[in-house]
């Protein structure tokens, strides 16, 4: 199975090329996408088949769906519809558009070893070459997700039993209780780029994956009161970052001292700006539920998701910059 060509413009192409620039436009050309088009591969195969289409338009494709929060029948049915759309995915007027089903399987490729993760990890060094990333302090929380899938209904079975989502478990924020899945971030405190994503069951908590969302050359690190521990205020210390991770009192002093108390209150109003990624991931995304099935498949979309959000920051500062 050969790889399609697309993209290769016709007469109709050029009458309708006039239109302004657009926002997808300027995420286009916000990276180089040819290093991400050698991660993501060629779609070139043995034996018979129709052509393929190049990873690089199918990976655009499900960034369309993540940014206008699309299922792949409602993508497939936009791109084939609006111009914009297909000029950022890579297609000409008389290109074929990616039939959801081959969006699935790409979504699918992504799962195997660690493609999506590279693919993220390009975008993030990408803007740090441009100076997106001051590495001022590094902004790290977590928020819950809940499951595609109902939880297990009889009380007293094992979290997952019965549940379509067997990767998925019971946790609790504050006096929130959700059946589902927890992404925990860790952002760049001037532009809120996210530089460290993973994904969890609901049932791990915040502080556990908390260390892989320090990256290291950032000259502090910002979290509220989960993330406090005397282990982790050693490591920072030991790597010549400040520990600006919120106090919080325990059984022998109940009460925080009035310096602790204030020192809270300033660092609660750096670190309160990661609270953006996720408001952008909830409102705008879809990401208020968990879209598919299982640990794997949740967590290139919330890469994807990730992806997403760090292009479109990056335009915003770029203009306003």
């Amino acid at each position: 199975m050969a790889e399609r060509v697309t993209g290769q413009l016709s007469f109709a192409d050029g009458l309708v090329s006039g239109v302004g620039e657009t926002m997808l436009d300027r995420i286009a050309s916000a990276v180089d996408w040819q290093p991400i088009a050698v991660l993501v591969g060629s779609r070139n195969g043995t034996g018979p088949g129709s052509p393929g289409y190049p990873g690089l338009v199918l990976l655009r494709c499900l960034l369309l769906g993540i940014w206008h929060d699309l299922s792949d029948p409602a993508l497939e049915a936009a791109i084939a519809d609006r111009l914009s759309f297909r000029r950022f995915a890579g297609l000409s007027l008389h290109d074929g558009v990616p039939d959801h089903s081959t969006l699935w399987r790409f979504r699918t490729e992504l799962t195997e070893g660690g493609l999506m993760e590279r693919v993220f990890a390009e975008i993030v060094r990408q803007l740090d070459a441009k100076g997106l990333i001051v590495k001022r302090g590094t902004l790290i929380d977590a928020s819950l997700v809940a499951a595609a899938a109902r939880p297990a209904r009889k009380a007293g079975e094992a979290d997952g039993e019965r549940s379509r989502d067997a990767d998925a478990r019971w946790g609790r924020k504050g006096n929130r209780s959700v059946f589902g899945y927890k992404i925990h971030i860790g952002a760049d405190q001037d532009h809120t780029i996210i530089r460290r994503v993973e994904l969890t069951d609901a049932s791990v908590t915040d502080t556990g994956p908390a260390d892989a969302l320090i990256c290291g050359d950032e000259r502090a690190v910002y979290g509220d009161q989960a993330y406090s521990t005397h282990a982790r205020h050693a490591r920072l210390t030991a790597a010549g970052i400040k520990d600006r991770l919120m106090h919080r009192p325990n059984k022998h002093h109940p009460d925080l001292p009035a310096r602790h108390k204030c020192r809270n209150r300033l660092i609660g109003r750096v670190r309160s700006t990661v609270e953006r990624p996720f408001a952008v991931f909830k409102q705008h995304y879809g990401l208020r539920r968990m879209r598919f099935f299982a640990l794997a498949r949740n967590r290139v979309h919330v890469l994807l998701a990730c992806c997403a959000y760090n292009l479109r920051r990056a335009v915003s500062v770029l203009v306003l910059g």
